[in-house]
């Protein structure tokens, strides 16, 4: 019986290893993840059934339980449409909390660079917020648009000599936030995320031996500042988000915690935590490689 169990896990993992070669965002060898804050430049076909966050503020505690759909329309364009429900608990006891959905975010991504050679990706969104979500919450009752350059690079091509650094990849966002409130702030958005991925090292590099789960690991730092341009809120946001990913063919599990950095984002919040799960639809569900734009993978 011991036997049994011990051969089917074992297929189980060689199943998950042979998956995690073929994961999603793939540009030349590399596959980048989804990171926790950082936009994705990789139009792609997933499903984040769950991206829960817990924030520690100087006023209330909130709970949010993101998710959202992102559909390939061709093979360098997609449409992503998300939400949140928030929980909101205040500090005063003598205040009742409140809870209802955030705002709608509905986003256009077009690849317009991509190359297999340098792992290199460039991509440019407009992402809009429609106000339908509860004030109660926090949503903001106008339009908001963020326009966004993303890109992201692996380090596939270094020498040989610098073999052990090539699992490393830089991915990031930037881009203005404005609103159609003229009274709301004006800011200015800028991600960057640094992970070294397991799978990269065993596959392209270096076999170290490692296996399921740990082959699929990968450790991430995500650096997130916001700027404030015009109205009421001015100076520098910044927070570090260093987290642990696992993913493979099918799936990308991972939580990170969340960690004020400027005096400004220490005034507003106590450290957090966030989580995502990430389910690549196109590969559990093969219908949804349909695409309206040019000729399906």
């Amino acid at each position: 019986m011991l036997d049994r169990t011990t051969g089917a896990v074992s297929a189980l993992a060689s199943l998950l290893l042979a998956g995690s070669a073929t994961a999603h965002g793939v540009v030349g060898q590399r596959s980048f993840v989804e990171p926790f804050v950082t936009e994705d430049a990789n139009p792609k076909n997933e499903f984040v059934i769950a991206r829960p966050e817990y924030d520690w503020g100087r006023e209330d505690k909130t709970f949010t339980y993101g998710f959202g759909l992102e559909k390939k329309l061709s093979n360098e364009l997609s449409l992503t449409l998300d939400s949140s429900w928030l929980d909101v608990f205040p500090r005063d006891p003598d205040e009742e909390s409140e809870n209802a959905f955030g705002n709608l975010g509905i986003t256009l991504k077009y690849a317009f660079f991509q190359s297999a050679l340098h792992e290199a990706i460039a991509s440019c969104t407009v992402e809009s917020e429609a106000p339908t979500g509860s004030a109660d919450v926090g949503a903001e009752r106008f339009w908001a648009f963020r326009p966004s350059f993303l890109y992201g690079k692996g380090f596939g091509d270094l020498p040989e000599a610098l073999g052990f650094l090539r699992p490393f990849a830089l991915q990031g966002d930037f881009g203005p936030e404005v609103s159609t409130d003229h009274e709301a702030t004006t800011g200015f958005v800028h991600d960057i995320a640094l992970h070294y991925s397991i799978p990269y090292l065993q596959a392209s590099v270096k076999d170290v031996g490692l296996r399921w789960p740990l082959a699929n690991l990968v450790p991430i730092v995500e650096f997130n500042f916001e700027h404030g341009l015009k109205g009421e809120v001015s100076g520098t946001t910044s927070v570090v988000t260093p987290g642990l990913i696992y993913m493979d063919r099918w799936v990308e599990f991972g939580v990170a915690g969340r960690f004020p950095l400027s005096q400004d984002a220490r005034a507003e919040i106590d450290p957090g935590v966030i989580f995502i799960v990430d389910l690549f639809i196109d590969d559990l569900f093969p219908w949804t490689r349909w695409q309206p734009f040019g000729s399906t993978p």
